[in-house]
C-alpha cells in the first residue's frame, strides 16, 4: 500500500468514525426530564448527551400564595440547557383561585421565564378557587396568547383531568403525568416516572415519553422563524387604523389593569400612538385615549 493512499484511506476511516460517533451522540439524546431546583446543581455538559429537550420550572404558585417561590435555579437552569444545546421549555406551578388571579400569574410567569425558551407550560394540578377550574385555565391561556405566539401546553395529571373535567384542546399540546399506565387522556408527552435517572442529575428526576411525535417537535421549532415574524406591531400602520381580528377589550391604562369595554372581531379601530406596558408588551392607543393590545394575533392593519 503507497504512502498516499494510507493516508487516504487513514482520512476516510477517521471521516466514518466521526460520522459513527455523531450518530450515536444523536441516538443516545432519547431522554425528555422537567427539573427544578430540588435536582439540586445539574451538571448540563453530561446531561445534554442525554436529553432530547427539557423541561424548567420557573416558579411555584404566584404572589400572595403562602407556599409561594421562585425557583432557586430557573436561570441557572435555562443558562446552563442553552449553553449545552439542549432545547427547554419553561412550567409554572399554578395557585391561582380566581380569573384574576389566573391572569396575574400568567403575566408574572410569563415575565420570569428565559427568553430562549421554546415554549412554555400550565402545570394545572392543585386546585384552590370556589369558581370553575375551567375558566381559570381558559383565562391563563388568553393571557398568554397575548404575551406570545410560542407554544403553549397543558400539564396536569390523569386523575385531576378526569375529576375536574379540563377541557385543554384549546392549547398547542398536552403533557399528562400518570405513571402505572398510558394516560386513558388525550396527551402528547406522557410523564411516565417520578423515578427516572439522568446523567449530571444525581437522584431522581421525572422523565416523559412522546406520544405524538409530529405535535411534540413542534413545541421545539428555533425561534429564529419567531423573529422573522415579530409577534406584536412595533410602528403605527400607514393608515393609523388597526381591525380586531378576535374579540378583544381595550382599557383605560397601558398595563391593562382597568377595563373599559369589549371590543368584537371585525371592527376597525383608529389609532394614534403605539407604547409599552411596564412588562414590555407593546399596546396600541386608540384616538378615544383608551389602549387596546398591538399583538398581531390579536388585531391587524
Amino acid at each position: 500500500m503507497t504512502l498516499k493512499f494510507k493516508k487516504i484511506a487513514g482520512l476516510l476511516m477517521g471521516a466514518l468514525a466521526a460520522f459513527t460517533f455523531a450518530t450515536n451522540a444523536s441516538a443516545a439524546k432519547t431522554k425528555i426530564a422537567d427539573v427544578s431546583q430540588y435536582q439540586g446543581s445539574i451538571n448540563w455538559s453530561k446531561a445534554s448527551k442525554q436529553l432530547k429537550f427539557a423541561i424548567i420550572r420557573v416558579q411555584h404558585g404566584d404572589t400572595g400564595d403562602a407556599d409561594f417561590r421562585i425557583d432557586t435555579q430557573k436561570d441557572i437552569n435555562a443558562n446552563g440547557a442553552y449553553k449545552y444545546k439542549v432545547p427547554f421549555g419553561q412550567y409554572g406551578y399554578a395557585e391561582f383561585s380566581s380569573v384574576a388571579d389566573a391572569k396575574k400569574e400568567a403575566k408574572d410567569f410569563y415575565k420570569r421565564s428565559s427568553s430562549k425558551a421554546r415554549f412554555y407550560v400550565l402545570d394545572n394540578e392543585h386546585r384552590k378557587g370556589k369558581g370553575s377550574e375551567q375558566s381559570y385555565v381558559n383565562a391563563w391561556l388568553a393571557q398568554m396568547r397575548k404575551l406570545t405566539n410560542k407554544p403553549l401546553v397543558y400539564y396536569s395529571y390523569q386523575n385531576y383531568v378526569n375529576v375536574h373535567k379540563i377541557n385543554y384542546s384549546k392549547f398547542d399540546g398536552s403533557w399528562i403525568a400518570n405513571y402505572s399506565a398510558k394516560p386513558n387522556v388525550s396527551t402528547d408527552l406522557w410523564q411516565y416516572t417520578s423515578k427516572g435517572s439522568l446523567s449530571g442529575i444525581s437522584g431522581n428526576v421525572d422523565l416523559s415519553k412522546v406520544v405524538d411525535s409530529s405535535t411534540v417537535n413542534s413545541w421545539l421549532k428555533t425561534s429564529s422563524a419567531d423573529a422573522a415574524k415579530p409577534t406584536y406591531f412595533t410602528s403605527l400602520p400607514s393608515d393609523k387604523e388597526v381591525t380586531a381580528s378576535k374579540n378583544i377589550y381595550q382599557y383605560h391604562d397601558v398595563n391593562f389593569k382597568t377595563r373599559v369595554s369589549k371590543i368584537t372581531a371585525g371592527k376597525k379601530l383608529s389609532v394614534k400612538s403605539i407604547t409599552r406596558s411596564n412588562g414590555g408588551a407593546y399596546r396600541f392607543q386608540l384616538t378615544n385615549g383608551n389602549y387596546i393590545t398591538a399583538n398581531k394575533a390579536y388585531v391587524t392593519d
